[in-house]
């Protein structure tokens, strides 16, 4: 079943093209990492599918329906966004912005039910921020809110679930962490889209990955098909080194220095 659906998308930010021709679909259960170059597009895309971008031209549908003609609160039950800014200006205990995932399935005045409380905590735990709950989201590391704000997307418990930059601001051990959580989360049927720089944790833990260059996509397919060392190098301009790495059993990309190219540092 397709999860989404993108058909000729167009997005323009002040009178600047900034997505062109956008096409492709997503199946329930995938995970898609979203790769390319700084500025090619992927948090655009991604907050064009949140709605936080208005769509030039083209079409999102989302289970079969275009995402424009949904109320915001039935697209929140089926689409949660982590976004890359973890900044929040309000002094807010970390489980308060994690109950703020369960909004969408109460009506504005309802208190909070004991299923709440268990998909706060729940949520929580996987992500190892269950003892951070009563902070104050203030007083918490980039990373530590970052991992909250994966927790309230958990607690609102959506299908489709996108995410920019979740691991950018994680530690190694985090980042697997997250990384596996996503992976078990795909297995048991969510659908999930994420920004990753990480070429190798992208190829390990994506089933597919979609490559993205000056706002068009250039490439959707395996890690295998994806991660390939004449196509890296036409989107990078860096020549690499692909293997298949036994221990991990995924694809691994070598960078390596192009000496005939101008270093930018100097």
């Amino acid at each position: 079943m397709n999860v989404m659906e993108v058909e000729d998308l167009h997005v323009s930010i002040q009178q600047k093209s900034i997505l062109q021709r956008i096409q492709f679909s997503v199946q329930q259960g995938e995970i898609i990492g979203l790769i390319g170059p700084n500025g090619s597009g992927k948090s655009t895309l991604l907050k064009t599918i949140a709605t936080l971008h208005h769509i030039t031209n083209g079409t999102i549908r989302i289970f079969g329906q275009d995402i424009q003609s949904y109320r915001q609160k039935e697209l929140a039950k089926l689409l949660s966004y982590v976004p890359q800014d973890t900044f929040i200006d309000f002094d807010f205990k970390a489980k308060e912005v994690v109950y703020m995932g369960r909004h969408v399935h109460r009506s504005r005045f309802e208190t909070r039910m004991e299923e709440d409380f268990f998909a706060m905590k729940n949520a929580m735990m996987q992500t190892n921020t269950w003892h951070l709950a009563e902070s104050s989201i203030l007083r918490l590391s980039g990373g530590q809110r970052q991992l909250v704000l994966l927790a309230k997307a958990l607690a609102q418990d959506t299908p489709l679930i996108i995410l920019d930059e979740p691991i950018s601001a994680l530690d190694i051990y985090f980042q697997l962490q997250v990384l596996s959580l996503l992976k078990r989360l795909g297995d048991k049927g969510k659908t999930i889209m994420m920004v990753l720089h990480d070429l190798n944790l992208a190829a390990r833990y994506c089933t597919k990955l979609l490559l993205l260059k000056k706002g068009e996509v250039k490439l959707l397919g395996s890690p295998e098909e994806v991660l390939q060392e004449d196509i890296l190098q036409q989107t990078y301009g860096v020549h690499t080194k692909v293997r298949k790495d036994y221990v991990t059993n995924s694809m691994t990309v070598t960078p390596l220095i192009n000496r005939k190219r101008k270093e930018i540092w100097r």
